[in-house]
């Protein structure tokens, strides 16, 4: 799949010049003003601004693209972020993570250093305001009666598939698919994010630098390769071919770091169809093996990210996380017994969350299938990862539910999470999947 998308990458990220696009447009993705007025009320009372980021690329990405443009470009201090760890918290925001955050269980601002972590700190989530990023879509909404109680408004954005097409309970959200009055249709989570923070410019009149725009252009697009967003979507074409023209001609030094320690290895030069293996798989690394004893935290990546400066250790921990995830998934598979049946291919056990995804896709690539599925066993119910060539996963779970299959779940219609209640609502599944070839 990635050869393909990397060819893809090549072939359409080419501005055609016709397509134009106006910030007042995304007023039109939900309750962007209500967002907009509850983001400068914080502000302008000083009060801490929490972003609540994802584990991948996507998410990691657009949580930097907010704190750099909180931080750098407004100077606004009171700034931090919590994203979950893959393989110990639940998918996106919970109760449990929020409250482990209260207890001082976990802290904010680490520091990597080669001596160890420092400088981490108590985050207090009282009279704060809360903003996600990449995952707003499934927020149970205990998440906001949590914060109501902290006296602190939630605005959601995000760019996933409505679970029962229910918008979660907040103070505002800000979505793509909650209007079609708008030319940004299938963006990713940082993107939404990019765009409500130039809209907050534009409403504010705030004075953007031309690095600064172009630097959030650089993490917008990185998401939107790296979430293997539709370039055939004339706004994710523009901003992907904006991207290209500035890591050609100014590349910022943080990821620059990152092919000057690749080159000491092997020659390694920039180019837009080989962005997903040099840059977003080391990203993506981070997310995947985060809470795996032994490994860093996303907190590397968000903070590498959110200055466009070099940090040769944070960089170095990249691509040691690269090489880690490879090690990983390696002997993982040593173990694993691959099953096909009819269109599906399967293989799964005792395998970390993190890694499922990657062994998913490595199914699907090697397998002539045209469903994936990595799973692991959690307690009494079993966890999977999916992917598809042509399936739609979020109809298929509707499906499943249809039928009376113990399921929940959520992400893209080629790539999703699954979790079933028992091993026998899995083995249902299955058989659902071996008689039924289209959804």
């Amino acid at each position: 799949m990635l050869e393909a998308f990397a060819t893809y990458i090549e072939n359409i990220a080419k501005d055609d010049g016709k397509h134009k696009f106006s910030l007042d447009s995304v007023l039109e993705m939900g309750a962007v003003c209500q967002a907009l007025s509850l983001l400068h009320e914080a502000i302008k009372a000083q009060r801490p601004i929490i972003i609540g980021g994802d584990y991948d690329c996507d998410g990691m990405s657009g949580t930097a693209l907010a704190c750099f443009f909180l931080k750098e470009v407004l100077a606004y201090p009171f700034v931090n972020y919590i994203i979950p760890r893959r393989n110990t918290d639940s998918y996106g925001m919970s109760v449990e993570l929020l409250q482990a955050y209260a207890t001082k269980e976990r802290l904010v601002q680490e520091t990597y250093t080669p001596q160890g972590i420092i400088h981490a700190k108590p985050l207090d989530l009282h009279n704060a305001l809360f903003l996600t990023i990449d995952n707003g879509a499934t927020i149970p909404d205990e998440v906001y009666a949590f914060l109501r109680a902290c006296n602190t408004p939630l605005i959601l954005s995000d760019h996933h598939e409505f679970l029962e097409g229910r918008i979660p309970a907040c103070d505002a959200f800000v979505h793509p698919l909650l209007s079609d009055n708008h030319p940004f249709k299938g963006i990713s989570g940082a993107c939404v994010g990019y765009l409500l923070m130039l809209a907050y410019a534009k409403r504010y009149h705030i004075k953007m630098r031309p690095q600064d725009w172009t630097y959030m252009q650089v993490l917008a697009g990185l998401s939107t390769i790296g979430d293997m967003m539709d370039l055939s979507q004339p706004y994710n074409r523009h901003l992907v071919k904006r991207m290209d023209q500035t890591l050609q001609t100014s590349m910022p030094a943080n990821l620059a770091q990152i092919y000057q320690l690749k080159n000491r290895l092997y020659p390694q030069t920039y180019k837009l169809g080989m962005l997903s293996w040099d840059i977003i798989a080391p990203i993506n690394a981070v997310g995947r093996m985060d809470g795996i004893e032994g490994c860093v935290h996303c907190s590397v990546v968000v903070d590498l990210l959110s200055k466009p400066t070099a940090n040769p250790y944070y960089a170095h921990l990249l691509l040691q996380a690269h090489q880690q995830r490879k090690n990983l998934i390696a002997q993982a598979k040593e173990n694993l017994e691959v099953v096909v049946c009819g269109v599906v291919v399967h293989a799964g056990g005792a395998i970390a969350r993190g890694l499922m995804g990657l062994i998913a896709n490595q199914l699907l690539e090697q397998h002539a299938s045209s469903l994936s599925l990595c799973w692991r066993y959690q307690q009494e119910s079993i966890e999977a990862s999916l992917r598809s060539k042509e399936i739609d996963l979020i109809a298929l779970l509707g499906h499943l539910q249809n039928n009376g299959i113990g399921v929940v779940g959520g992400g893209h219609k080629r790539a999703c999470g699954m979790v079933f209640e028992s091993q026998q609502d899995f083995q249902n599944a299955l058989l659902y999947l071996e008689r039924h070839h289209a959804f």
